[in-house]
């Protein structure tokens, strides 16, 4: 057996395609991150778990359509005030947080781990550019994830609807506001946390499992705290940042679901707003604190 090295002149050649700068690498990295959360041009296995929650948050909103229809041929105008809007988000919040959980890791900490952020820091890309692209990405999906599933169910309600396609949709012209904006902050609260969880631990998997779970703990520690007897325990109320999202629901769509911590401990709905913006500032402080110092 020959043990000798060869060197094989395979001859070199200089980048000569078209240059497109930190904007072009940001676009690419965005397009990677959708790749990356979606299982695009990956085994079978990697689209599973996404592209389950998006089948199931699809098909509650054609559910939702199918309720309205069979109510509106049965009953006619007597029937009942079904679930609408406002009611959607409650169902798809709680699949949305899985699909966040599992995407914000998948979109940060990959890249920590098998060091490759020297590779995407080479010039022209920054690191707050490296960081804005990859919540960019997580933002159109995560929005998508909420703004698709409430734009087939207002076709579809538009369609089954007794008044007529066009009279339901001028009619219900403040859809197009309301649904953006409470998407927003559903996306604002929880992804701030996952975002901070993914930037901070090492494993996709503990990241998602201590945003998951942060959940529902900070509710529990709020809901704790508020019940002592002893001055300013009504502000631990805002611990409960799950809930957030869905008091700026009620307060936007006026629907009355359920009375959440910040408002059984007195507070008006739009203290809801603030609090939110805060959370998110608070993360924007610790994700970009902690990615500063690296590689």
């Amino acid at each position: 057996m020959n043990n000798r090295a060869v060197i094989v002149d395979r001859g070199y050649r200089s980048y000569d395609e078209e240059r497109l700068g930190r904007r072009g690498a940001m676009r690419a990295i965005v397009k990677e991150g959708f790749r990356r959360v979606l299982g695009l041009r990956r085994k079978a296995r990697r689209k599973l778990f996404p592209w389950s929650l998006i089948g199931i948050s699809a098909a509650i909103a054609f559910i939702f359509v199918g309720l309205h229809w069979v109510a509106g041929v049965a009953l006619g105008p007597s029937a009942p005030d079904l679930p609408g809007y406002g009611e959607y988000f409650d169902l798809n919040s709680g699949i949305a947080i899985l699909f966040i959980a599992f995407a914000a890791p998948a979109l940060l900490v990959p890249d920590r781990v098998e060091g490759v952020l020297n590779i995407y820091l080479s010039r022209p890309l920054r690191m707050v550019d490296y960081l804005a692209a990859k919540i960019a990405a997580l933002a159109i999906l995560v929005l998508s994830f909420y703004l698709v599933p409430e734009i087939l169910m207002h076709l579809g309600l538009s369609v089954v609807s007794t008044e007529g396609f066009l009279s339901y949709m001028g009619a219900n012209l403040d859809i197009l506001w309301k649904v953006p904006v409470v998407a927003l902050a559903y996306f604002t609260a929880h992804a701030a946390l996952a975002v901070t969880a993914a930037a901070l631990i090492p494993r996709e998997g503990f990241a998602a499992g201590a945003f998951f779970g942060g959940l529902f703990i900070l509710n529990g520690i709020g809901e704790l705290l508020t019940q002592l007897d002893m001055t300013g325990a009504k502000y631990a109320a805002f611990l409960a940042v799950e809930e957030y999202p869905r008091v700026i629901r009620d307060w936007i769509f006026d629907i009355d679901t359920v009375d959440y911590l910040v408002e059984r401990s007195g507070f008006e709905q739009w203290t809801a707003v603030p609090a939110t913006v805060a959370v998110a500032l608070l993360a924007t402080t610790v994700v970009w604190a902690r990615y500063r110092r690296l590689p």
